[in-house]
């Protein structure tokens, strides 16, 4: 069985699309189109639905598609095998949100580099449903999210934490003085948000809702960095996840709002999408995450 088919089937399973599977590839398109029929010839079964110009794996594609994911990791990992860390070259396109890489990953990125000082780390800033559209169109290899839970049977979740997302406020706010707060008095006062659609704002506005409240934010800004100075330098109220404001708050530079009535999570998740093929590369990197990152869980009393 020619590897180099084996590759181009994943490729083309990742996109759909044989003329995209092609361009990535450097290959031409009739190219593509031979090596898929080889291989289906070589089975003995058909891999695509092919529907005018539309492919779509089958049934066999599907089933098939793990065992060549395997076959090629194999090759890869014995490729690698009698290679220095140091002398591993390559490249990985890593998404990761804002919030998660100013409070975990500042420290990790500059040592995976130090481990593998070949290997290129493109790092993409951005919210969580725009690095899941550009995993889908396999511009990113695999993300670290903050959101809700990614299901299993569309991403692999390599690794993944309950993050609860709590309000906190500068010392100077009058709440931050009270023992208890409610959320309708938190919503009374000068808030800074996320814009709607991002990061952790659905679950405010979806606690409005629920409520029949409204609220109308002093700023809207989607970088948790920016909010968080805005925050210490004013006396605003804003919610962040507990392992981005729990240094400020044991600092007593932020102080966390004790609302009773209310409790806020989402998903920390390293994860990427079924079908995509673990390059060394990538699994070394994930594996550095594994290592340098603690259990959040274990940490979440602020």
């Amino acid at each position: 069985m020619d590897i180099r088919n084996l590759r181009t089937f994943i490729r083309v399973a990742e996109l759909n699309n044989f003329t995209k599977a092609a361009q990535s590839l450097g290959y031409s398109q009739s190219a593509v189109t031979v090596q898929m029929q080889q291989l289906e010839t070589e089975l003995g079964l058909p891999l695509f639905d092919r529907i005018g110009k539309n492919i779509k794996l089958n049934q066999y594609g599907l089933n098939f598609i793990d065992y060549a994911i395997k076959v090629i990791e194999a090759i890869e990992k014995a490729e690698s095998f009698s290679t220095e860390a140091e002398n591993m070259k390559g490249y990985i396109r890593f998404g990761i949100v804002d919030s998660i890489l100013n409070a975990c990953f500042i420290s990790i990125l500059p040592e995976f580099n130090r481990r593998f000082p070949n290997i290129d780390v493109s790092v993409y800033v951005s919210s969580a449903r725009d690095i899941e559209a550009k995993i889908r169109a396999n511009e990113l290899d695999f993300a670290y999210l903050l959101d809700y839970k990614v299901p299993r049977k569309e991403w692999v979740r390599v690794r993944e934490e309950i993050e609860p997302i709590i309000f906190v406020a500068n010392p100077k706010n009058r709440l931050a003085k009270k023992e208890t707060v409610s959320f309708e008095e938190i919503i009374g006062e000068r808030l800074i948000l996320m814009p709607p659609g991002e990061g952790y704002r659905y679950l405010f506005d979806d606690e409005l809702a629920k409520r029949n409240l409204y609220a109308m934010p002093s700023i809207e800004i989607a970088n948790t960095e920016t909010i968080i100075k805005l925050a210490l330098a004013e006396d605003y109220i804003t919610m962040l996840p507990v392992f981005a404001a729990r240094s400020y708050i044991q600092s007593g530079a932020l102080s966390a709002l004790n609302i009773p009535d209310l409790e806020l999570q989402q998903w920390s998740q390293l994860v990427y999408l079924k079908g995509k093929a673990i390059t060394p590369q990538m699994q070394m990197f994930m594996d550095t995450v594994l290592e340098l990152l603690p259990p959040i869980q274990k940490e979440q009393n602020a």
